[in-house]
């Protein structure tokens, strides 16, 4: 088995700001209902925790070796309950990316500071694969700040 490493940082403030400009269209786009849900309990940071998922998917995105490729934002779900480790549930392309990469397990680490959210991910890989092409093309993301 070998392990594949992926990390992000996320900007609060821009994620903040993409809520301000974009709102539902946003937010609907990058988080699912449950992540959503988890999100409005946190009543003093609710960019904070937005912009940790948000780190946390790049992250995951990084140890799925996607390539040219990029699975839709909510087939990334990023779950953290108040009392327990945070978990990364994958679904759709997402799921097919794990399957296709080797990818047998997702560890997930995520902090937040002052300004900024960071996110860890360690996935078990069971074989080196070459990136795979099988989803939407990469053009179809365009960052934290982008809503259709």
């Amino acid at each position: 088995m070998t392990l594949v490493a992926g990390i992000d940082i996320q900007s609060i403030e821009e994620v903040q700001t993409s809520i301000g400009h974009f709102g539902d269209r946003y937010l609907r786009r990058i988080f699912s209902d449950r992540e959503l849900r988890e999100c409005e309990t946190v009543l003093h940071n609710v960019a904070g925790s937005l912009a940790t998922r948000f780190a946390a998917k790049e992250a995951v995105i990084k140890v799925l070796r996607v390539g040219d490729t990029f699975p839709p934002w909510r087939t990334i779900e990023v779950l953290i309950p108040p009392s327990g480790a945070p978990k990364v549930v994958l679904h759709g392309v997402a799921e097919m990316l794990a399957r296709a990469n080797a990818v047998e397990g997702i560890s997930l680490s995520v902090s937040v500071a002052r300004d900024y959210a960071v996110a860890a991910v360690v996935a078990d890989v069971t074989r080196l694969a070459e990136p795979t092409d099988r989803a939407e093309p990469r053009s179809d993301r365009e960052g934290p700040d982008a809503a259709e």
